[in-house]
């Protein structure tokens, strides 16, 4: 999945304004191996942005909103 700019920008403000860790989860999360965008089991890594939209899909707006 590829994010746009302008989403990144809105969920980069999104986090900022509601005091997230970078993954957009509460500040105290904690993640196995220090991360929830590597999957050990698989050794597949995930982008961040692309992470924060599988749990967030409400942060994906089409470019003219």
């Amino acid at each position: 999945m590829s994010v746009d700019e302008k989403t990144k920008q809105r969920i980069d403000q999104w986090i900022k304004d509601n005091n997230l860790n970078p993954y957009g989860e509460p500040r105290d999360t904690m993640y196995m191996g220090g991360t929830p965008l590597f999957n050990e089991a698989t050794g597949q890594s995930k982008d961040r942005y692309d992470y924060i939209l599988e749990k967030n899909p409400e942060l994906r707006k089409t470019s003219n909103q």
